[in-house]
Formats: structure tokens, sequence, C-alpha cells
């Protein structure tokens, strides 16, 4: 009786084995969810990359690994992945990942966007992939795409560079800010509004209403500028961000005033650079 017993035991077992082969197995468990949320920041040292900070918040109860995040940006063209190694910690704190987010285009307004992260939760082996909308309408890329759209729209009509640059000693260096219309130009009247230093040099040129102006029949337009030292504590030298940003606010036939930077090629780095730190009595970058 003890024997029937056992062979119809290990029957059984044998049944529900063949049954468990036949269906795969014992179902995994499904991956926790993870509970997750993304806003976008720029802080000054990301605008000088071109790059967003991408807030992410964990509101689950559980750290969780972020090992990738690919950003969606309709908008923008050239934006990139990144690979890092991220620790959300539980209850909604944050932690920022950089990501280039590329050139917007003139259009109103940024388009719905997105971000997709690949993350686990702490003490799970399998990734999740998960897309987060960022909030919209957004502000941020708002601005973004209309800095992109000011520049591109100047750059199409006017070129801007430094000429070149004379060494005046302890006086700074005396330069020019070249404004000359493009041959793709199609407006007649390009005027400068606005041509401004930065926290580490301070301009110095004549004053006018406008500073420069150019048309098809005078497509060029010079403006003597001397620039010396606005700071030398090191400190600055230390923390600035933007060394050689050079803003500038340009009008297209009569419209509204325009913002874009001038370009700064290594030459124009070298002149500027070297002026600041001798006359600063700062050592020569990387000394």
């Amino acid at each position: 009786m003890i024997r029937a017993r056992r062979v119809l035991a290990g029957a059984a077992s044998a049944a529900l084995l063949l049954t468990l082969a036949a269906c795969g197995g014992p179902a995994e468990p499904a991956a926790p969810q993870l509970r997750l949320r993304a806003t976008a920041e720029q802080w000054r040292q990301d605008e000088v990359a071109r790059q967003l900070g991408i807030a992410l918040h964990n509101d689950g109860d559980k750290p969780v690994w972020v090992s990738r995040l690919e950003p969606d940006l309709p908008s923008f063209e050239g934006e990139a992945p990144v690979d890092t190694p991220a620790l959300l910690p539980p209850n909604g704190l944050r932690v920022d990942v950089t990501v280039p987010y590329g050139t917007g285009g003139c259009v109103t307004a940024a388009e719905a966007s997105y971000v997709t992260v690949v993350a686990r939760a702490e003490g799970d082996t399998r990734t999740q992939r998960v897309r987060l909308a960022l909030p919209h309408p957004n502000k941020l890329l708002d601005k973004l795409l209309a800095d992109d759209c000011a520049a591109e729209t100047v750059r199409r009509s006017v070129a801007l560079r430094f000429g070149d640059w004379t060494d005046l000693g302890a006086d700074g260096v005396r330069g020019s800010l070249i404004v000359e219309r493009t041959a793709a130009a199609t407006v007649g009247v390009a005027q400068l509004h606005s041509f401004d230093g930065n926290v580490m040099y301070r301009l110095a040129y004549r004053r006018a209403t406008p500073l420069a102006e150019v048309t098809a029949a005078a497509p060029v337009a010079t403006l003597p500028v001397t620039v010396t030292p606005l700071r030398c504590d090191l400190h600055a030298f230390a923390e600035v961000k933007k060394p050689f940003e050079f803003p500038v606010r340009i009008s297209l036939d009569g419209g509204k005033q325009l913002y874009t930077t001038v370009p700064v090629d290594e030459d124009d780095k070298k002149a500027l650079d070297t002026m600041l730190r001798r006359n600063c009595g700062v050592p020569p970058a990387g000394s």
C-alpha cells in the first residue's frame, strides 16, 4: 500500500514537471514598477556646453539605478543620448543628468518633448526602458528655441567677426568688430544696437545710434574697440563660465532687436587672454 502511494506521488510529480516544462516553467515575477518623472533645467555651465540638465525624480520607495538617458526633443536637431551611472534616491529626491540638446529651429514653441531612461530598481538585475514626458508647454525649451532662431536669422543676413588685435600694453588691446552683410542677405538694412563685454572684459568704443549699419550699397561696417580687464580677482578666473562671450543685438529692416554673440576664434582668445593675464598679474593658462 505504501509502495503504491509512493508510485502515485512520483507519477503526480512527474506530471507536474512535464506540465511546467510544457508551459515554459514558472512565470518570472513582474519587474518592480519604476515611479520616475523628469524636468528640464539649465545652469550657467550647461549654457556654455549647450546642454540641458535633465532632473530625474524617483517617487518610489526604493533606490533606482539609471544607466542611460535618451532625449527626444522634436524641435531640436542633434540631441544625443548619454550613458551615465546615476543612483536616484527614493521619495522624490532628484539627480541631474546633462545631455546635449542640439540646435533649435525657427518655430513658435517647442513641441512636446520626452526622455527615455534605462533603469532598474536596486536589487533587481533587470533593466527597464521608461519614457518620461517633460512638462509641456516648456518655457525653457521655448527660450532656447527663440535664442537659436534669433542667432540663425542674424547669421543669414550678417557675419560678425573681430579684426586684428594690437597690443597696447597696460592699456589693453585694440581691435575692431566687423559687421558684414552676407551674400545671401535679403534684408535692406541691418543695424548693430548693442555690443557688450562680460565678467572679465570691459569694452570701450564710440557711442552712436546705431553703433553700425550695413546695406547692399555699404555691406561692411567696422566698429573700433579697446578691450581692458574688468576683473582681476582669482575667484573670477576660476569661476567664469563664458570668458569669451560678447553679446550683440541686431535689427533687420527696423524689426525687433535680435540677440546673438560674436564668434571668437583661437587667435582672438589668445590675444584677449594674454592681455588679461599679463595686466592682471595672473600666470599664463596651464602654468
